[in-house]
């Protein structure tokens, strides 16, 4: 390569029964695995897998490109040898870190693009690669970009980056697997709660077992589901998730519900901010989660929801906040129902609320407190924020279910198994349109002016229609509000945060501009 003798080191299990697929693992130029030895990708060699750790060039006059023109070098030379190191040649994967992953994006979206391929070595051999594991990579914004030449047929992409990352913005991942899933390509961006940009922290056991699953489905045919968490969901007459731990960067913790009657509790998750305790007089605005039907308080931080706000947090795209992740009923739409005995609203207002305010460093009123959810949640949210629009400055429902229940049309996939009016109306349809987030929008228009509310919902989500009945009733109420369709997203939560084309949280900057720089100067 212009004078410079490029190298790879080869990791395999010998004898093997079988040819190996090979992961190309693709250095970081600049962390401390500078160069193709040793390698952390040694660890996925197993029964099934090689792993070939290559150079690339990285000195004076190297440039992107000429660096992706190594990288398929080396993988045209693993095909051209195939059958001397009993390797499979129709089943590679290009892994990286930092510029690594930059590379090995590339290697994934522009496997056929000509100016790239360089001219040395093996050139009747194909560069083209089965899969991506991209860790923390870099979205160059010139012209040799991975999002650039993103098409429907590219390999499959599995994206890690740290949310604590200051050196390669979590917002270049998000702008690389939407583009990825806009175009049809099976992707999945895990973004990793208090990760720096630092590959052992990146590459937890955790992480790699995620990887492992990846180039097993997509080199070997070993199937699992990719881009969907899975989870034991809480049995839905339940105030109080049973899985009693701390997850993804939140806490579990029970409040008393009096509502409900004496000695009765329910359970939450909470996101710290990362300066919490250390910054021990600052207050924080709060965004309140609703959990969607058949889930529980587990699902935001699964669907990547809590690693999003914790990314946005530690890149300045929003303030620091508090994130409250209440357990609720599956069957409630987390309003009250008509007989009294799922109070699930008024728990949430008269009980986690102030419970919350007097527990932590909270900005205790109206312009420090939004309310969020997706699906059931999403209706829950805009039913209790036009509710009260006293306690919310700020209302998001991410694919709204139920909505065009009012008019009698349309369900959602959680009505389709739990019939809403007989469990939480009691068969009354007057008292859901009294409930439901259009009439309330009606009857608090005036307050509803002053909040800033958005809706969220992709175009492939069957409730879509309910989305926009409630944008078009807004719109003819006068009612300021983000109306946003996300191209061919599905409905489910996960789904919907990675083809989100923008960034979700920078909403909450501009919610929380103003009373969170109000907390930060009472905090000094």
């Amino acid at each position: 390569m212009a004078g410079q003798a490029l190298q790879l080191d080869l990791y395999r299990q010998d004898p093997a029964a079988k040819p190996s697929a090979v992961v190309v693992w693709i250095h970081g130029a600049d962390s401390g695995f500078a160069a193709k030895a040793p390698t952390p990708a040694a660890a996925l060699v197993t029964p099934g897998f090689a792993v070939a750790s290559i150079d690339y060039r990285t000195g004076p006059g190297s440039t992107l490109t000429t660096q992706v023109a190594d990288a398929k070098a080396a993988i045209r030379w693993l095909r051209a040898n195939a059958k001397t190191y009993n390797l499979d040649a129709a089943k590679i994967a290009a892994m990286g870190f930092g510029p690594g992953g930059e590379v090995a994006a590339l290697l994934g979206t522009a496997g056929d693009v000509k100016e790239l391929e360089g001219d040395e070595g093996n050139l009747d051999q194909p560069s083209r690669v089965q899969a991506v594991v991209d860790l923390a990579g870099p979205m160059d914004p010139g012209a040799v970009n991975p999002v650039a030449y993103v098409t429907k047929d590219d390999a499959p992409v599995l994206i890690l980056h740290g949310t604590a990352d200051s050196k390669v913005s979590t917002r270049d991942s998000q702008k690389f697997v939407s583009a990825l899933k806009v175009a049809g390509v099976n992707s999945t961006l895990d973004l990793q709660v208090g990760a720096g940009h630092d590959v052992g922290q990146l590459l937890s056991a955790a992480a790699m077992e995620t990887v492992t699953s990846f180039l097993n489905q997509q080199l070997r045919g070993i199937r699992t589901p990719g881009g969907l968490s899975s989870y034991l969901s809480t049995p839905l007459t339940e105030y109080i998730d049973p899985v009693a731990l701390d997850l993804g960067g939140t806490l579990y913790r029970t409040y008393p519900t009096p509502v409900r009657g004496p000695n009765t509790f329910a359970s939450y998750r909470v996101y710290l901010p990362p300066d919490y305790h250390a910054n021990t007089t600052r207050r924080y605005p709060v965004i309140y989660f609703l959990h969607g039907s058949l889930v529980d308080s587990k699902r935001p931080i699964t669907s990547g929801y809590i690693a999003r706000i914790d990314a946005a947090i530690r890149s300045g795209v929003m303030p620091p906040a508090i994130v409250i992740l209440p357990q609720g009923l599956n069957q409630g739409r987390w309003m009250d129902s008509r007989d009294g005995t799922a109070p699930m609203e008024s728990v949430l207002i008269k009980n986690l609320i102030p419970y919350v305010d007097a527990t932590y460093r909270t900005i205790a009123k109206r312009e420090g407190r939004a309310i969020e959810g997706h699906s059931m949640g999403g209706f829950g949210a805009l039913h209790n924020g036009f509710n009260n629009p006293d306690l919310f400055i700020a209302v998001t429902g991410n694919s709204p279910g139920g909505a065009t229940l009012e008019t009698g049309e349309g369900s959602t996939p959680a009505s389709g198994r739990i019939d809403a009016f007989k469990v939480v109306y009691g068969g009354d349809r007057a008292y859901y349109i009294a409930m439901a987030p259009t009439t309330l929008a009606e009857k608090n228009a005036a307050k509803l002016r002053q909040q800033q509310i958005r809706i969220i919902c992709g175009t492939a989500d069957n409730l879509f229609a309910g989305a926009t009945f409630v944008h078009e009733a807004l719109v003819k109420l006068n009612i300021p509000h983000e109306f946003t369709p996300v191209p061919a997203s599905p409905h489910n939560h996960d789904q919907l945060l990675q083809y989100e084309t923008f960034d979700t949280m920078a909403f909450y900057g501009k919610v929380f501009g103003k009373a969170g720089a109000a907390a930060s100067t009472r905090s000094q």
